[in-house]
């Protein structure tokens, strides 16, 4: 190995330097950037928990080669199409120049992770650090003395009203623009949703943790041993080689695994589950069972509910498994065998969040007989809505899925008992990503929940997508395609407008056949392969309408206007969604809202846990005065703040309406919500 070759490592602040002098590239053939937010999550995850991302692979050709620039578009735009990407060509003799003059290097393996810290620190994408409240810090540690990993709540797409919440990028933008205090607080700390719910007396504290924060965090982008790499000197046919075999090694081991160790002496949960799949013959998700049992332990056991892993490890016992099983896995082919008979999925590998089944297992646990035959038709609506517009408001996608789960089962919870929910802040996480029919052009990946859910949802209005063969129902265990309905290598052969060809790959040309259908229609035009199919299957024409597809498309119309198809179809869709989803979010609130009952009189118990000690006080909900072993104080955050005092001999300032609490029922909730 020559020198050139060996490890190195680097900052986050270097590569995003590198990136923009364009000495960071990428080989042209390299696949497109496909990450969508919640790995970036993960990966910022990682690096502030110091856990090891793979070292990144770059190459210095010898040889000519194009190259194109890291991804730097918007993932969402109105309208038609994306920009290209801008692609280069570089001589053998350019590429030499390059490297002498600067550090010139194309990434073979990284692109994901590079593009995903870049569109974060750029603030392409909105990577937002959710810092803990103060019941969740270490009490034995100053704030200042903490690491970013002691600090992190999660990361996530959007700041949280609650918690205070950092954009990595305006950390990072505050590296290079050296603001004095007053106008950086002014342009990044003052208009977060938390600060905005502070009381006066506490925002300069929070001030003060958001600078020690974001100086931890800029520490970090400046770490020049943050990230590890090889800089290889490589030949054509080494290029070749590398992309061939790079991809096929390495063993996949999840906490799933470590789990079945762990219970082997009592609980034989791989034998389990392939016994589980040879009775169904259904694909067994063996993380979902796993969640839904650590849901139901933490319930019943009266701890504070938790599905994560670490709890899973740390808890779940071959008691648990043994007690739960059973109930566990007719839970969740119950759920399936509903979704699919109800037309909300048609196949396994098409359900856009496998981790809403959660949510449907502890609904249906709840309902009478534990039969969804049992639900009124209230409830069914509530369902639909709920599991649709979860889907399009990309819910289930982020850092803190797990709280989603838990509090979406909550909610199922009260709507299996035909309770009301109390919380209205609860609905305004159904904000559509979809507004407009354009938006449907920006999705062109299987991977994205939204374009599985596009395509599902066509199957759930239609009552149930035909095979365009024969007319029949596709079965639940077929194989199914993402077919286009105006094939790839037709449009790219015939087709010359190149605003055209950015739609080929859109969710819109999507339909979803068999398998065996979408191999024989080759590369035809629609009008053709279609009347072909019509000679011998009359029902064929139906099968469209429920595809929503134009019948007009078998008599050629559309063959020299394929953006008019695209727009046509498109605004099908959007009429459907628009139907079924966007305009029902006020009937469903109106159903099934229900106003928090005032609670009887001024004075209210409240509570709060700090260092694993439970205190108790009243609360004057008139003139917002706590009263708290004996003594009145006026500010519900000097309340908390004493509280703490007194427990930890400590000085501290807390946000008082997040850190005390107030039973509703069962449900434990924040006095902030008695704010108003």
């Amino acid at each position: 190995m020559n020198d050139s070759n060996r490890q190195n490592t680097e900052s986050i602040q270097d590569i995003i330097k590198e990136i923009d002098k364009k000495q960071i590239v990428l080989p042209d053939f390299q696949r497109d950037f496909v990450w969508d937010e919640s790995k970036t999550y993960e990966l910022f995850d990682s690096l502030v928990r110091d856990i090891f991302i793979g070292s990144i692979i770059y190459g210095i050709p010898s040889f000519e080669i194009a190259v194109r620039e890291i991804d730097m578009r918007s993932r969402k735009t109105k309208g038609k199409k994306r920009e290209p990407l801008k692609t280069l060509f570089f001589t053998k003799e350019q590429i030499n120049e390059k490297v002498k003059v600067g550090n010139f290097r194309a990434v073979l393996d990284g692109q994901q992770r590079i593009t995903s810290i870049y569109r974060a620190l750029k603030k392409i994408d909105n990577i937002w650090l959710i810092l803990k409240n103060e019941d969740e810090f270490d009490q034995d540690k100053d704030f200042n003395e903490m690491t970013v990993e002691e600090m992190m709540f999660c990361f996530s797409g959007k700041q949280d009203s609650v918690r205070l919440s950092i954009n990595v990028g305006d950390a990072f933008e505050m590296i290079e623009n050296k603001m004095r205090e007053k106008p950086l607080q002014e342009k990044y700390f003052d208009n977060l949703e938390f600060v905005k719910q502070l009381d006066v007396e506490n925002v300069d504290y929070y001030f003060e943790r958001f600078l020690i924060a974001v100086s931890k965090l800029q520490d970090l982008f400046k770490a020049e041993k943050m990230v590890s790499y090889f800089l290889l000197d490589m030949s054509s046919e080494k290029f070749a080689l590398f992309f061939e075999r790079s991809n096929s090694l390495g063993v996949r081991l999840d906490f799933i695994d470590i789990l079945v160790a762990k219970l082997s002496s009592g609980f034989r949960l791989r034998t389990k589950l392939e016994e589980l799949k040879m009775e169904t013959g259904y694909n067994i998700e063996r993380e979902i069972l796993v969640r839904e049992i650590a849901f139901l332990v933490s319930k019943n056991e009266g701890k504070s509910i938790s599905i994560d892993k670490g709890y899973i490890l740390s808890n779940l016992t071959c008691e648990h498994f043994q007690k739960y099983w059973e109930n566990t896995c007719k839970l969740y082919i119950n759920v399936l065998d509903f979704l699919f008979k109800n037309n909300f999925i048609m196949t396994q590998d098409w359900i856009p969040h496998s981790n809403m089944l959660i949510p449907l297992m502890i609904f249906l646990d709840n309902l009478p007989n534990k039969l969804f035959s049992q639900m009124n038709e209230t409830q069914l609506e509530f369902v639909k809505y709920w599991y649709w517009g979860s889907i399009f408001a990309q819910r289930y996608t982020g850092g803190a899925t797990n709280e989603i789960i838990i509090l979406d089962s909550k909610i199922l919870t009260l709507i299996a008992k035909e309770e009301k929910i109390s919380n209205e802040n609860y609905f305004r996480d159904f904000n559509m990503i979809i507004d407009h029919s354009g938006d449907l052009y920006n999705f062109t990946k299987k991977g994205s929940a939204v374009y599985k859910g596009v395509l599902t949802f066509i199957n759930y209005v239609s009552g149930g997508l035909t095979d365009w063969k024969n007319g029949s129902k596709v079965s639940f265990n077929e194989k199914v395609d993402d077919h286009h309905i105006y094939p790839k290598a037709y449009l790219q052969e015939y087709i010359s407008e190149e605003e055209d060809l950015v739609y080929i790959d859109c969710v819109v040309n999507r339909t979803l056949i068999p398998k065996i259908t979408n191999i024989k229609i080759g590369k035809n035009p629609p009008d053709k392969y279609l009347n072909e199919l019509y000679s011998n299957n009359d029902k064929l024409k139906e099968s469209l309408r429920k595809h929503m597809i134009p019948i007009e498309i078998m008599d050629g119309d559309y063959n020299e206007f394929f953006s008019v198809f695209i727009e046509d179809r498109a605004k099908r869709i959007f009429e459907s969604i628009n139907e079924h989803i966007i305009r029902k979010k006020e009937l469903i609130k109106e159903c099934h809202y229900q106003e928090r009952k005032k609670p009887i009189g001024n004075n209210i118990d409240i509570f709060a846990r700090y260092n694993k000690i439970t205190i108790n006080a009243k609360f004057n909900r008139e003139t917002q005065e706590v009263f708290l072993e004996g003594m009145k104080y006026n500010s519900v955050s000097t309340a908390a703040n004493a509280a703490k005092k007194k427990i930890s001999n400590k000085d501290t300032s807390t946000n008082g309406w997040n850190f005390w609490k107030y039973r509703d029922g069962e449900e434990e909730k924040s006095i902030i919500e008695l704010r108003d």
